[in-house]
């Protein structure tokens, strides 16, 4: 994983001159990223070492992010991370089920023969996504701006129902959280043993 992740970011990079920000999507992030600047120190050759000036956030996709179970994992969960909207980090997982038929409809042909079928196949599905981007995008962006607007109103409601110290002491600790690198160490506002200790 390390070198593929390596050779992706740093082909990247040669285009993408201003990255700043990179969201790592990954079913086992948790454990992969622990040790990835130690790993990427003592292996990685230097041409592919990440510069100092990108902010790596390492993410569970949300289908496989409830599974882990663990204390404190709430760092890596998408519904957390400011930037990410409603993304889900699903999509490799959802491509195989048009393409399971592939399989079987391929394994008798010779290797030049399957990959042409497979080009075709994978080229077709993205040509289908391409062309019906425009409609999707534009009845998703209609529905988030409503939503948007309905949790505006939902968090003004609730947080003028509160007190005014509450509220700014609930910020702070969010906002820390946010701030704060892989792996979190400040207090987690998202996960509490005893909700009545916030309410002193």
């Amino acid at each position: 994983m390390d070198y593929i992740f390596a050779i992706v970011l740093y082909a990247i990079l040669i285009y993408a001159y201003s990255l700043s920000l990179v969201v790592i999507s990954y079913d086992i992030a948790c454990q992969w990223f622990v040790n990835i600047f130690r790993r990427m120190d003592e292996h990685w050759p230097a041409i592919l070492r990440i510069p100092s000036s990108i902010k790596l956030i390492p993410a569970i996709p949300k289908l496989h992010e409830p599974m882990h179970g663990r204390k404190n994992h709430q760092q890596y969960s998408l519904n957390f991370i400011p930037g990410v909207g409603k993304s889900d980090m699903e999509t490799p997982e959802r491509v195989w089920a048009g393409h399971n038929g592939l399989g079987k409809s391929t394994k008798t042909q010779g290797p030049g023969g399957r990959h042409d079928v497979l080009d075709d196949h994978f080229g077709f599905w993205n040509w289908l996504k391409y062309i019906g981007m425009g409609k999707t995008l534009k009845s998703r962006y209609k529905a988030v701006l409503a939503e948007r607007n309905r949790q505006v109103e939902g968090h003004r409601g609730l947080t003028s129902s509160l007190e005014e110290a509450l509220v700014a002491k609930w910020e702070t600790i969010c906002v820390e959280w946010e701030k704060d690198e892989y792996p979190k160490t400040c207090e987690n506002p998202y996960e509490t043993d005893d909700i009545g200790e916030y309410l002193l």
